[in-house]
């Protein structure tokens, strides 16, 4: 095509959008115009409000499904149930164990939710990234789930009219060995097996705990407080090990926190 043919070409093309062109009235201009000074307004402000970690950490509150909120009271409401309905008072004991360690079911997919929905990327390249994400989130569901806990061990407590503590030991060997466990796999494990896995170790870990209660029925003793004490300490030196780990391979990047995806890249 020569040049004479590009200009007729445009010609063209120039009559052809203008014939299709709308016509804007000067209120619609005023319209947009008021709208684009209320949107930047609106960003202004958003812009200087407070972008610390315990204001991100409060956002986050409402990024936390329903569903887990309502299972956390469903485990406090059953073990009030327990207590209240139960005759015996070993397996009220045990229960609060159990209850515990699966309160480890509700919080853990939602921490790691940006993982095992392939977000992680995406937030790398946010200014609260996947990182900041991850910690705030186990803010959270860590305080949420550790209220669930401290309520059910005050029911049983109140239940059995005794000490809390004594409660509390019996309760925080399985929760904090769940979620110790949990994080552990979900840092190692593949985004469709890390829901399962965690699974397993938590029924796991009640499935041996009920065994453990079965052949020795004096462990809610008075005599075996220490040993309950140790392993509390044992399990809560694990699970502080395994937060800072996770936390640090979050930090550390993709390929540290997601390597399935990573090796995609490569």
């Amino acid at each position: 095509m020569g040049e004479r043919g590009n200009e007729m070409l445009e010609l063209r093309l120039e009559r052809h959008f203008a014939a299709r062109r709308e016509v804007v009235s000067p209120g619609a201009i005023d319209d947009l115009t008021l709208a684009m000074v209320a949107e930047d307004a609106q960003m202004t402000r958003m812009a200087s409000r407070d972008t610390g970690l315990i204001s991100f950490v409060v956002a986050q509150v409402r990024f936390i499904p329903l569903w887990t909120w309502v299972a956390q009271a469903l485990l406090v409401a059953l073990m009030l149930f327990v207590a209240a309905a139960s005759e015996s008072a070993e397996a009220t004991k045990l229960s609060v164990g159990l209850l515990s360690a699966m309160t480890v079911l509700v919080g853990m997919p939602t921490v790691h939710a940006s993982k095992l929905h392939g977000m992680a990327e995406l937030e790398y390249s946010c200014l609260h990234n996947a990182a900041g994400v991850l910690v705030a989130r186990l803010i959270v569901l860590g305080c949420s789930s550790a209220l669930a806990v401290a309520l059910m061990v005050g029911v049983v407590a109140s239940s059995l009219e005794m000490s809390a503590f004594t409660v509390a030991l019996w309760a925080c060997p399985p929760f904090f060995g769940s979620c110790a466990a949990a994080l552990t796999v979900l840092r190692k494990a593949s985004p469709d097996t890390a829901v399962p896995l965690t699974v397993s170790w938590v029924m796991g870990c009640c499935m041996a705990l009920l065994a453990v209660a079965i052949v020795f029925p004096e462990m809610y003793g008075n005599t075996a407080l220490s040993v309950w004490a140790v392993a509390a300490s044992l399990a809560l030196i694990w699970l502080m090990r395994e937060v800072a780990m996770t936390i640090r391979s979050a930090a550390a990047g993709l390929d540290a926190l997601y390597p399935q995806m990573a090796k995609t890249y490569h």
